[in-house]
């Protein structure tokens, strides 16, 4: 007959089990540690890059000379080999806490510097304006590598501009933008928060269905993970991971996160892969109008 000693002793057992991270063998292909020591700095920061998408909740990167990494760590160092790769810039984004900042190459970066640093070295990518609007209030504005001033609707806009099928984009400004208004996009279409809603569930079926109005900005429920796109264009968002906020969800913020292909957003455009937050959790930013990571 077991003893109470005995069954908090298993207990305790389970408990350390639990918090112990899964370890993920990282594959061959996206193990740096078995590269030519002549490989360049670019290719080095691919392998860290595939080996952090392969991180799950809670879970390791193990390479073959014993080394563990956590996904935080990977993206970084992906980035000090590198410092263009604006995949790795978005994707860390996703990857941090709400007020979690790293320290890469000795400078401090939180989330909004990783996105905007995610846009400046690649203009195309539709998720990082996305996400950046996400952590943005009603009167918050954004300067992007010495453009012009933003608040989050122009960073929707943006998204649109960049990428005409971005359904987080426009689901987002449809729930930012007063019941009876309307805005141009970049085509010159004028649309109502409706149609812009509707116009995003056309896109992307998987989005929470017919927000109000006046709720905050839907985000995918974990922001997508972006592969390395094979072209500046190739870049697409997909509500695989969708949460309001893409990564971590916070009261107000919505986050995207992308991926090979857009499982969350849009679908797949050869190469990339976006993970963005769920439109329920953008709504539930109501309060502050808007909420993607994810």
């Amino acid at each position: 007959q077991a003893t109470k000693s005995d069954t908090k002793a298993f207990t305790l057992s389970l408990v350390a089990m639990s918090s112990t991270p899964q370890e993920v063998i990282a594959p061959p292909q996206k193990d740096p540690t078995i590269m030519n020591p002549a490989a360049s700095g670019d290719h080095k920061a691919e392998r860290f890059y595939g080996a952090a998408r392969l991180c799950g909740t809670g879970s390791v990167v193990k390479f073959q000379d014993g080394s563990v990494w956590k996904e935080k760590d990977l993206y970084a160092q992906a980035i000090e080999l590198n410092p263009s790769f604006a995949a790795a810039y978005h994707n860390l984004a996703l990857a941090l806490g709400e007020e979690e900042v790293i320290s890469i190459n000795g400078a401090d970066w939180d989330r909004k510097c990783l996105y905007k640093k995610a846009i400046e070295h690649d203009p195309s990518f539709a998720p990082a304006y996305v996400n950046l609007a996400g952590l943005m209030g009603p009167e918050d504005t954004v300067i992007v590598g010495g453009g012009p001033v933003l608040d989050r609707r122009a960073l929707l806009l943006q998204a649109i501009q960049v990428d005409p099928r971005c359904a987080m984009a426009y689901m987002n400004l449809g729930i930012l933008l007063p019941p009876q208004s309307a805005v141009r996009l970049p085509n010159g279409t004028m649309l109502s928060p409706t149609a812009l809603m509707a116009t995003a569930r056309q896109l992307d079926p998987s989005l929470a269905p017919n927000p109000a109005p006046s709720a905050v900005p839907a985000t995918p429920r974990k922001a997508m993970q972006i592969g390395i796109p094979t072209t500046p264009t190739s870049v697409i968002m997909t509500p695989q991971k969708l949460v309001m906020p893409s990564s971590p969800v916070a009261p107000r913020q919505v986050i995207v996160r992308q991926a090979p292909s857009l499982p969350s957003l849009l679908g797949s455009s050869g190469g990339v892969t976006v993970a963005l937050k769920t439109p329920a959790q953008f709504a539930s930013l109501a309060s502050g109008l808007l909420s993607p990571r994810q």
